[in-house]
């Protein structure tokens, strides 16, 4: 009875400390439906401070002070629970030049958020490009696993209950003095954001629709390929481009065959980057809500260009980025579909 209790002590002990360095977390309480005969877990997001020497903290106390110090209630954690906090909490420390690197660029927090809809990233407050998927892609996902002979057991089991689990992690990072602390949630869409979007508009009305390309691609074992009956030889002499550069060695083509997959898509819209195997949609890397732009905001408010400027004198970097932004609305909203046809697909036989 004696151990039962002091279990039960100690584990709420160590919950109390975790909880000690938590916060509201992104998308708390969005978590599907829950069932009370189903495994679900929606927690606050876990904060971890860095001080300017890389050392990580949780709720003010860092690896050494968990090591050596009494737990709250002046109740001593049991050695080994001790130290394997300390040896978690002391993994996370970082090299002092990361952190001094994020302080002068003014990144003062990063976070990793999972919930239903996916595992988003957000820097400053601003969600960058991030994995999104669904029930059904998660399930697919260990389709796609088992198809190319890569099967982990249980994973078609586990992958679905991935969407039951409300869980984030903060990192946050010394701030330069005199600079203005930025909110974890709340920031003000970014202008590059707001930019592309009235361009994509803008675009859209002057050419009545989306535009899209299909480019269906078929390999063969030797490794080359044919697009619209075309061969690569056929198309490097018309366009003098060298196409002949996409080839596949005959080992991959061998390699990707054995493994059972006979088709690859990718595809880009205004929602993101989608990939496919053997018509399986998987989870797709989303950019259809200005988090592409936010980066450019990132680095712009970094000082990174200023960096690279300096480091290369009479270079154009910012005429580089200013191209990129540029051109970036009008790739987003196109519909590109490649297709791969590897032998054993019906088109590559």
């Amino acid at each position: 009875m004696k151990n039962r209790v002091t279990f039960w002590a100690v584990l709420l002990l160590v919950v109390a400390l975790v909880f000690s360095g938590c916060t509201p977390r992104v998308g708390a309480g969005s978590v599907v439906e829950r069932d009370p005969n189903t495994l679900f877990v929606d927690l606050p997001a876990l904060v971890v401070d860095y001080d300017s020497d890389g050392t990580a903290s949780v709720g003010g106390l860092t690896h050494m002070d968990i090591g050596n110090t009494e737990a709250p209630g002046g109740v001593v954690l049991p050695a080994g629970i001790r130290l394997g906090l300390a040896t978690a909490l002391y993994g996370m420390s970082l090299d002092p030049t990361w952190v001094q690197y994020f302080t002068a660029a003014n990144i003062q927090h990063l976070q990793v958020n999972n919930g239903p809809e996916g595992i988003f990233l957000m820097v400053n407050g601003r969600q960058i490009p991030s994995l999104v998927w669904d029930g059904g892609s998660l399930v697919a996902t260990s389709d796609a696993i088992d198809a190319v002979g890569l099967g982990v057991p249980a994973l078609n089991k586990v992958l679905p209950l991935v969407r039951n689990f409300g869980l984030g992690l903060v990192l946050r990072f010394p701030v330069a003095e005199g600079t203005e602390l930025l909110p974890l949630t709340g920031q003000p869409e970014s202008e590059e954001a707001i930019r592309a979007r009235e361009t994509q508009a803008q675009m859209a009305e002057l050419i009545g629709g989306l535009p899209a390309i299909d480019l269906p691609i078929v390999y063969h074992a030797d490794g080359s390929f044919t697009l619209a009956e075309l061969t690569d030889t056929e198309w490097s002499a018309l366009t003098l481009v060298p196409f002949w550069a996409f080839r596949l060695s005959p080992a991959i083509i061998s390699s990707l065959s054995e493994a059972g997959i006979s088709v690859i898509t990718l595809q880009t819209n205004k929602e993101g980057i989608h990939i496919g195997v053997n018509d399986i949609a998987l989870p797709y890397l989303s950019w259809g809500s200005g988090e592409v732009q936010n980066i450019l905001a990132i680095v712009k408010e970094s000082g990174l260009l200023e960096t690279v400027e300096a480091l290369f004198p009479g270079g154009s970097i910012y005429e580089v980025v200013g191209l990129v932004e540029s051109m970036l609305p009008l790739i987003q909203m196109t519909d590109v579909n490649v297709t791969v046809f590897l032998p054993g697909s019906q088109m590559g036989n």
